[in-house]
């Protein structure tokens, strides 16, 4: 199985090859690298020419849009590898990464969206015997239901591997849409599939100084945000409309208008458990006698 390896990078040229030399240690051979940037900058070509000499490699420059899902598309629309996976610029790839998940998805045919765990590091930190895992609980792992994922993102991008040919009906990246391009994604690809998550962690997950600088968003905020996600995963990409229409995939959309309705009805005393009882109230009340 042949795979696109897919890396958005902008203005990284002293982290990025450390990216790429984890994927050019990878025990499976079969892929091209994509290392799309989000402009063109001599400095990052300068940081990627040594990588170059190996043809798997493709230096891929563009213009300058701002957002991560804009260079990842325009990557997706030159591959053609039966699966993609995407790394951030500033994480690294455990050796054995790649081999696992593509392994996964020969004896899995129905599994659409394949992540792992990672550990979790300082941005110039090695991993060790000590340090913390990305997921921690049993739940985060194996076959995650949708109405599980529609609750929180179990799929860390690093980790993530997708099949091309969902593509087609998910459509790719919400190009207006940031943050959370990534999640927003799943959600529509998850409705076609099954949703899969390896508890070993495969991937060195890095918080990056960009990542710390960037403001935190008040309860309120991020509440108004995850129902934006819903919403736009619900509405579908440009000309493709969203699975989450078909009417198949109803009880997927349904989990999606629930979730969205908690998110929009903002912070309340007691949260979900408040939301989920008037719902069940409201359920009861309603059917027929």
């Amino acid at each position: 199985m042949f795979v696109d390896i897919i890396i958005a990078t902008y203005n990284r040229p002293k982290i990025l090859p450390n990216a790429l030399k984890s994927i050019q240690a990878q025990t499976y051979s079969n892929w091209r690298c994509w290392i799309a940037e989000d402009g063109k900058s001599q400095e990052t070509l300068e940081a990627v020419s040594p990588f170059l000499q190996d043809e798997r490699f493709i230096y891929f420059p563009g213009s300058h849009a701002g957002r991560p899902a804009v260079p990842r598309n325009r990557a997706i629309s030159q591959g053609c590898g039966e699966l993609i996976t995407f790394l951030d610029d500033d994480d690294t790839w455990l050796p054995e990464k790649l081999e696992r998940q593509v392994d996964f998805m020969r004896c899995h045919p129905n599994c659409v969206l394949l992540g792992c765990n990672a550990f979790r590091t300082g941005q110039d930190e090695a991993p060790g015997s000590e340090t913390p895992l990305y997921f921690k609980k049993k739940s985060f792992f194996g076959l995650i239901s949708y109405e599980r994922f529609v609750q929180q993102n179990h799929i860390i991008l690093s980790s993530s591997m997708i099949r091309r040919s969902v593509l087609e009906k998910s459509g790719v990246f919400n190009e207006t849409l940031s943050p959370a391009e990534d999640y927003e994604l799943w959600l529509r690809i998850g409705a076609l599939g099954e949703i899969w998550n390896i508890p070993k962690p495969l991937v060195v997950s890095r918080d990056s100084a960009l990542a710390r600088h960037y403001p935190k968003l008040n309860r309120q905020e991020n509440y108004r945000q995850r129902a934006r996600v819903l919403e736009y995963a619900l509405a579908g990409n440009g000309n493709i409309i969203s699975p989450l229409s078909c009417a198949e995939n109803e009880h997927c959309a349904a989990a999606c208008r629930y979730e969205r309705r908690f998110y929009l009805a903002g912070p309340r005393f007691l949260g979900r458990f408040r939301h989920e009882l008037l719902w069940k109230i409201k359920a009861l009340w309603s059917r027929p006698l």
